[in-house]
Parts: C-alpha cells; sequence; structure tokens
C-alpha cells in the first residue's frame, strides 16, 4: 500500500485465476442472438396475421357487394313482373316464366356501374314452381363482384 496526499490505496490484484475464466465465458451475446431471434419471428407472426386480416376484410366487403348485387337483381327482375305503373294490370302480366316474350325473357343479365356495386353484376333466372295447383314464378339472382358469389331467391304468385 502507497500513501499519496495521506490517502491510502489498495492495491487491485489484475492477475486472473484459469478458474475465474472459465466462469466468465459470458451469455450476453447468445441471449442477444435469442432476443433478436424471438423479436423476429414475432415480427413476422403479427405481418402475417395483419395480411391475413386484411384479405379476410376485402372478401367479407366483395360478399356484401355481390349479395347486394344479386338483391338488386332480383328486384329488378320483380320490378318488370310487378311494375309499379301497371298495378292494376296486374293480372294481365304473364302468369309464369314460361309466358314472358323472348326479348323480355330469362336469364337477364346486369351490369352495375353505380358506386358501391361497380364491376360488380347479377344473373337473375325465372323458374316456375307449381306448389298444390299455383304456379309460382320463382326468381334465383346470382351476385358477383370480384370474384366472390351471392345467390338471392325470390318466390311469388299473383294471389
Amino acid at each position: 500500500m502507497s500513501s499519496l496526499h495521506g490517502f491510502s490505496r489498495a492495491r487491485c490484484d489484475t492477475e486472473t485465476s484459469p478458474m475465474r475464466l472459465a466462469r466468465q465465458r459470458g451469455i450476453g451475446l447468445p441471449a442477444a442472438i435469442f432476443v433478436i431471434t424471438l423479436l423476429a419471428v414475432i415480427t413476422a407472426a403479427i405481418y402475417q396475421l395483419l395480411g391475413q386480416n386484411a384479405q379476410t376484410y376485402q372478401e367479407q366487403i366483395n360478399l356484401t357487394r355481390a349479395f347486394y348485387a344479386a338483391e338488386s337483381g332480383a328486384g329488378f327482375a320483380m320490378n318488370s313482373l310487378f311494375a309499379p305503373e301497371d298495378y292494376p294490370l296486374f293480372l294481365e302480366q304473364p302468369a309464369s316464366c314460361a309466358d314472358w316474350d323472348t326479348g323480355k325473357g330469362f336469364p337477364r343479365l346486369y351490369e352495375f356501374t353505380v358506386d358501391g356495386l361497380n364491376r360488380c353484376s347479377a344473373t337473375v333466372s325465372c323458374e316456375d314452381v307449381a306448389v298444390s295447383g299455383v304456379v309460382y314464378p320463382t326468381f334465383t339472382s346470382v351476385g358477383k363482384c370480384d370474384g366472390v358469389s351471392r345467390i338471392v331467391q325470390i318466390r311469388t304468385s299473383y294471389d
């Protein structure tokens, strides 16, 4: 020990034993690599989930649009059968799908260009269904939007 200006100084042993070196092989680098790898895997999983969520959301929107396209097509077909301006003349309308004029016949294709249904279409067919002697015109409308489709079916009678 040496003294300088009244302060004592302890000598620090800088020699290390081989046993002390063996215990200092450090876990810092493997731990850091493990944490970085774990965070990368979690990030990739979150990215994949977000992508799937966005795809599912877009498909739900297209399914909704296809449903409204099918409903609109069925509504147009019903409007041609029961036209509002012809209300008093409903009984003079064709009694079945087979009675429609060739130019007004089925299947009918409706292409939509309005906002919300842009690039959507509806194909409407008509089939007569007889139940207990009553003929029911049955409209089947298939709406399609960006690769997905929905079906709406309407059965009606004149009674």
